[in-house]
C-alpha cells in the first residue's frame, strides 16, 4: 500500500511535523494545540536557535584553548628566563568572546606588584589632551584680554 492509500483508508492524513519538541533529556513542550504551519515555524526558529548555540559554543571552546596555549606559552618563557638567571616580565592583555584578560608574569618587582600600566591594560592617557586644551584656553584668553 502506497503513503496515499494509507492516509485515504484512514480518512485523515497523518502531519509529518513533530508535535513535541525535547528541551532536555527530560522535558518536552508539547505542540498539539498549534496548527501544522505554526509548528513547523517554531521548529524552524528552535533550530536555527539551537544552530547559532552550537556555532557560540565552538566560537568561545576555540577562544579559550587559544588563551590556553597564549598562556602556556608565556608562563614556558617566563620560567625558562628565570631559570636561567635573567630578570624578565611578560604582560599580555586580550578581549575575546570569553572576555578581557590580563596577565603579568615574571621574576621583577614589577611582576611582583602584580599591576599592568596604563598602557598595557589599554587605556588612554587624556593628559596630553588637557595640556593642549589648557594651552589653547591661555591663548584664547591672552588674545581676548589684548584686544
Amino acid at each position: 500500500m502506497t503513503e496515499n492509500s494509507k492516509s485515504s483508508d484512514s480518512g485523515k492524513s497523518v502531519s509529518q511535523v513533530p508535535t513535541e519538541i525535547n528541551l532536555s533529556p527530560r522535558t518536552t513542550m508539547d505542540l498539539s494545540w498549534l496548527s501544522e504551519e505554526e509548528r513547523r515555524e517554531l521548529l524552524r526558529d528552535y533550530t536555527r536557535g539551537i544552530l547559532d548555540i552550537g556555532r557560540k559554543a565552538q566560537e568561545l571552546h576555540v577562544d579559550a584553548a587559544a588563551l590556553k596555549r597564549t598562556l602556556d606559552d608565556l608562563s614556558t618563557i617566563t620560567r625558562e628566563a628565570s631559570e636561567s638567571g635573567d630578570s624578565v616580565t611578560i604582560t599580555h592583555t586580550q578581549s575575546s568572546t570569553v572576555g578581557r584578560t590580563e596577565v603579568i608574569m615574571g621574576n621583577t618587582n614589577q611582576a611582583q606588584r602584580g599591576r599592568l600600566t596604563k598602557s598595557q591594560t589599554g587605556e588612554k592617557d587624556m593628559m596630553p589632551y588637557y595640556i593642549f586644551a589648557g594651552i589653547l584656553a591661555l591663548v584664547i584668553i591672552v588674545a581676548l584680554a589684548r584686544g
